[in-house]
This record gives structure tokens, C-alpha cells and sequence, in this order.
């Protein structure tokens, strides 16, 4: 990786065991302690974690301390320094020195991580067993700074690293719809919500911002958000005008109309079973009114 990183790797299975902020440090300390080539061992500062992740020092340092107490994470031994360089004892002293814990997750995710590098640097062929996790990339260059300095506008910290990481899933998913599927990706929020260990809401809000970002183009069914479009990601540290509970209005999307179904002996359609709560009203008002004359 170069001095600012463009984006880690992560599994949908890594938020059944953390939060998406240990998921970032987690991703970033993986990509260098899993790697031979690196002596499996990552070391690197806290101003270099917060420069490539976005997340402020005692952020990261709650975080590497909550990994090192779920096993995820394990502090190494730091080496002796060997000569009088005092620039190299300074860049030691400073440095966290970290390896992959001893959590069955953290193991696994580590040792299919350097296998999916190893065949993506082409040092040797991918396996052609199935990877039990499914890899994504999440941009993390969008939530680094353009300038020294730079904060973030408001408290936004959290809820745009969350933005960024369903967009990563959302890119890798769409690639291979577009490849091997040939239909736009169709997802519910009780999926995403599931899969993401999300509230519902959480992950509406999550998907209004990134339409408004630009990041994702779509068209609401009664059931899914079909992901019609989703652009790489850009700079998001410019923010978004607020948060919203509700899927995107008229203006960001198009909605599909419910279908309806069941012909009536009076003529009257009834709706099918995904129809909306005002359509099941109108057909009420409607049979009640038919009945009466």
C-alpha cells in the first residue's frame, strides 16, 4: 500500500462480531499482518491509522484496545533497536506492533484475505474452492483529508464510515450482477439490515445519503431498493444536508408501481399482498361504496 491507502477489504461476516469502526482498524491492520511478504505483522502509528481511515487518536486506540480484548488482535513484541538511528528507535517506539488474534473469525478472515491477495498480486492461482467469506472493497481514500487540517463538518464522522461501507458491498455486489446476472441488484432493507447489523432505519438513512452523494442511482419496489446505478466513490468530508428515516422522495427516485391482482365478481380489483396500506384503503372505500348503492 502507498502512504494513504485507496481502500481496505472487507466480509459481511465481520459485523456479526464487530462495530464498523473495529471493522475498519481491523480491515486496515489485516491487509499487512496477514501477508508473509510483510513478516505478518503490521506496524504503523496512530497518526498514520487516522490519516488512511479518517477516524480521530483516541478512536483508533479505543478501537485497537476493544480488538486486542475480543482476540482479534494480538500486541507483538516490540524488536530492539539495533542501531544508533534515532529517527528508526523514534518511528519503533511509536508504532503499534500487532498480529492477527487468536478469535476463529479473525483467523479465518486473515488466512482467505492473503490467499485473495496472493492470487490478485498473481503470485499464485486463486483456489477453486469457495471462499466462506465474500471480499468488498471500501474506498477509504473518500474519507481522507484533502488538506492538513481538514475536519469533518459536524458530527459525521460515524454515520458517512457506515455510508462508505454499504457502498463498498453495494459496488462489489452490482460488478457482479452486471457480469454474470444481467439484472440491476434488487436488495430489502431487512436484508441489509441483517447482514449489516443495522437497525432499519439506520440503513434507510445509510442509502438516502448515498443518493445524495451521487454515489448510487435507484427505483423503489414495494419490497426492494433495485440499485439501478453505483458509482465509485469520491469525497464524502463535504457532507450531506440531513438525515432521513424515510427511503428517498420523488425527486432521487423513481417508484415502481404495485401491481395489482384478483379480479372480483363486482368488478373490483383487490390488491395483491405487497400492496401499500393506501391501496388497500382506496379498495375498501371503493367495495364499501359499490355495496351501498
Amino acid at each position: 500500500m502507498s502512504k494513504n491507502t485507496n481502500f481496505v477489504f472487507m466480509s459481511t461476516g465481520l459485523f456479526e462480531h464487530l462495530s464498523e469502526t473495529e471493522a475498519y482498524v481491523f480491515s486496515f491492520v489485516s491487509y499487512f499482518a496477514c501477508d508473509e511478504q510483510k513478516g505478518k505483522l503490521f506496524k504503523r502509528s496512530t497518526i498514520s491509522l487516522c490519516n488512511n481511515l479518517g477516524y480521530s487518536p483516541n478512536t483508533i486506540r479505543s478501537a485497537i484496545n476493544s480488538l486486542v480484548e475480543k482476540k482479534f488482535l494480538e500486541h507483538a513484541e516490540k524488536p530492539a533497536n539495533k542501531t544508533n538511528n534515532l529517527k528508526y528507535s523514534y518511528i519503533e517506539e511509536v508504532s503499534h506492533h500487532l498480529t492477527i488474534g487468536t478469535h476463529e473469525f479473525a483467523k479465518e478472515f486473515s488466512s482467505e484475505l492473503a490467499e485473495l491477495l496472493y492470487g490478485l498480486r498473481g503470485a499464485k492461482k486463486l483456489t477453486k474452492r469457495p471462499l466462506k467469506n465474500v471480499f468488498f472493497k471500501v474506498y477509504v481514500t473518500a474519507l481522507q483529508a484533502s488538506k492538513k487540517g481538514e475536519k469533518w463538518k459536524r458530527n459525521q464522522s460515524r454515520h458517512l464510515h457506515k455510508v462508505l461501507v454499504l457502498h463498498g458491498f453495494l459496488h462489489n455486489k452490482s460488478k457482479w450482477n452486471d457480469k454474470y446476472v444481467k439484472t440491476p441488484l434488487a436488495l430489502s432493507v431487512p436484508y441489509l439490515s441483517t447482514m449489516m447489523q443495522w437497525s432499519r432505519s439506520t440503513v434507510r438513512r445509510v442509502i438516502n445519503t448515498l443518493v445524495e452523494l451521487g454515489f448510487v442511482s435507484l427505483k423503489l419496489d414495494t419490497k426492494k431498493v433495485v440499485f439501478t446505478r453505483v458509482k465509485m466513490a469520491e469525497k464524502v468530508r463535504a457532507g450531506y444536508t440531513a438525515l432521513r428515516s424515510t427511503l428517498v422522495k420523488a425527486q432521487y427516485a423513481t417508484f415502481i408501481p404495485t401491481q395489482v391482482t384478483k379480479v372480483r365478481n363486482d368488478g373490483l380489483k383487490r390488491p395483491g399482498a405487497s400492496a401499500t396500506p393506501a391501496e388497500h384503503s382506496a379498495f375498501l372505500a371503493a367495495m364499501k361504496s359499490k355495496h351501498s348503492c
